[in-house]
């Protein structure tokens, strides 16, 4: 296991969360961690992470399913603009992680939104950090453990 993978399960372990971790080839693309591991689409999450202003959330969503940024800026309630963080951003905010793999723990603090959709299964699979690792979980564990707010942000 690497350590941008153990930065995730650590936080995972320190909430004694459940979870299966699963090594699968290099994806670069949440479709193709669906592809690598068996499952569909529908059943791998994704995390987003957006700035609004000074302030990053990560939002969990299907791998099937787009952000709807005024969704999410409706529920942030916010009336800061807000952008997905470019490769740059997320190597200085994430440098525990692969970039391009950031979990929805692990390193910063941040405000994590599931969206409802995945909030419904009773388990995903999500990178762990890496390009390489994924975890299985259940999402009621992960919003537990995240303290995320459940929502609808996908795209209709």
């Amino acid at each position: 296991m690497s350590n941008v993978t153990t930065t995730f399960t650590s936080t995972l372990d320190a909430g004694a969360v459940s979870y299966e971790l699963l090594e699968h080839e290099r994806t670069d693309r949440a479709a193709d961690e669906a592809a690598a591991l068996g499952v569909g689409t529908e059943e791998v999450a994704k995390t987003i992470v957006v700035t609004a202003g000074d302030t990053n959330v990560r939002v969990v969503l299907p791998a099937s399913e787009r952000l709807d940024m005024h969704k999410l800026r409706a529920l942030l309630a916010t009336g800061k603009a807000l952008h997905l963080l470019t490769e740059d951003d997320l190597a200085r905010d994430y440098p525990e992680f692969e970039l391009g793999a950031v979990p929805p723990l692990g390193g910063r603090t941040d405000e994590v939104i599931v969206d409802r959709r995945i909030a419904e299964l009773d388990r995903i699979a999500i990178e762990a950090g890496s390009h390489s690792h994924s975890v299985r979980i259940a999402p009621a564990d992960l919003v537990s453990a995240a303290q995320a707010r459940v929502a609808d942000v996908c795209a209709d």
